[in-house]
């Protein structure tokens, strides 16, 4: 008779994990099933990790060709304007972030807003006041879908440089 308990209790309470884990499922599969990412939908559907992780790395290998930047962006004075030649192609499915992070201090020097496809931006102003002089970053590229539900990102290695001290430091000094 308590052997018979044992295991009506036991087998309610794997039946009860097994329904419990099928709903959490369900829920997950809920959550992610309008996404415009097809490595989102394998993640929900639970396919294994390295399997999304390639979808999810070839989907930004895709986008990466369709955005631009100028690989050394020169600035007369850093309160001046430089070049930096920000561009989201319009054949990109996606809408993109861009962050300048000064590598020395981890500093963010640029910050763009959402850029859509087929726009661009030509000229940028720093943040903060960099000295004349070469400046390594790194430019950290963020990728969003159309309903601006984040895609991922990468990254590349840029240079800012200063041409001379900025025109507040001549005045003053």
């Amino acid at each position: 008779m308590f052997l018979a308990v044992i295991c009506l209790l036991a087998g309610s309470f794997l039946v009860g994990m097994g329904l419990q884990k099928m709903f959490s499922n369900q829920q997950t599969r809920k959550e992610y099933a309008k996404s415009e990412l097809e490595w989102k939908q394998e993640l929900a559907e639970g396919e294994d990790d390295a399997i999304v992780r390639d979808l999810r790395n070839q989907e930004l290998v895709k986008n990466m060709k369709y955005v631009s930047l100028e690989r050394q962006i020169y600035f007369d004075q850093s309160d001046a304007p430089g070049d930096a030649r920000i561009a989201n192609d319009s054949k990109n499915n996606f809408g993109c972030t861009l962050k300048i992070v000064r590598d020395a201090t981890g500093e963010v020097v640029y910050e763009s807003g959402l850029i859509e496809p087929g726009y661009y931006i030509d000229e940028i102003h720093l943040t903060g006041g960099l000295k004349q002089g070469f400046y390594p970053c790194t430019a950290v590229w963020s990728f969003y879908t159309q309903g601006e539900e984040y895609a991922g990102e990468t990254a590349w290695k840029v240079v800012v440089i200063i041409k001379s001290e900025d025109k507040t430091s001549k005045e003053n000094g």
